[in-house]
């Protein structure tokens, strides 16, 4: 697999175009299947949504930054950006099941999505950047 250099975006969600386009090639560069695709990229708009609205707050040319890199049996991703620190994975909760969806705390299903599809998941504070990679074990490449 190629490993692609980080790819800095605006936080504005018109952005989500590119970054969408980025995923995309990055996957076919990789032969990721479609599918695998389609989480990664349900999870990059996930993290990039949380970033625009609560880590700057709002829609700004304050930088995100995207790459992929091997890993055995699939890829990392990692996920950057200069918002105020905040580690996303120190609040996870698992989710009640026994309750109903409505009667869940508000929030924190990014993060059960993230946990479900992403076989690792960890954050760091590097500089005055929030540093998050993703493990991803790829199953079918179609």
């Amino acid at each position: 697999m190629v490993t692609l250099p980080l790819s800095r975006f605006p936080a504005k969600m018109d952005s989500m175009a590119e970054i969408r386009n980025f995923v995309e090639g990055a996957c076919t560069a990789a032969g990721i299947g479609r599918e695998d695709c389609l989480k990664v990229l349900l999870i990059v708009e996930e993290l990039f949504t949380n970033t625009v609205t609560h880590g700057y707050r709002k829609e700004s040319e304050s930088p995100v930054w995207l790459a992929f890199e091997p890993a055995d049996g699939g890829f990392t991703l990692r996920y950057e950006d200069a918002a105020p620190p905040h580690n996303p994975f120190g609040e996870f909760r698992p989710m009640d099941t026994t309750a109903l969806i409505a009667q869940q705390p508000v929030g924190g299903l990014g993060l059960k999505l993230i946990r479900s599809l992403a076989r690792d998941a960890g954050y760091t504070r590097e500089g005055e950047r929030n540093c998050i990679r993703l493990t991803f074990t790829m199953g079918t490449h179609s």
